[in-house]
């Protein structure tokens, strides 16, 4: 427990001194680079599904051999779209 300071007029001028883990270090750290993403312009899409079908899906992602659940959704997209079906 730290000792008690006596109050006076000499205790305001004092500087305190600065904790060393509030101290920033010489080395200045940069921050992490992020992986680029492997292919140009990767944007985000959620789907709502039901849980059925999204069961279904991965099964069937794992099934084709797929390394993630966007490559089988692509691949699902490019082969509807060649396709030609019409809603």
């Amino acid at each position: 427990m730290p000792k008690a300071k006596v109050l006076g007029d000499d205790i305001m001028t004092e500087s305190v001194p600065v904790p060393k883990a509030a101290q920033s270090s010489t080395r200045t750290v940069e921050p992490k680079q992020s992986k680029p993403a492997s292919k140009a312009n990767v944007v985000p899409l959620q789907v709502r599904w039901p849980a059925s079908e999204v069961k279904a899906a991965k099964l069937a992602a794992i099934q084709g051999d797929f390394t993630t659940m966007s490559d089988f959704m692509l691949e699902c997209f490019h082969a509807y779209m060649k396709s030609g079906r019409k809603p």
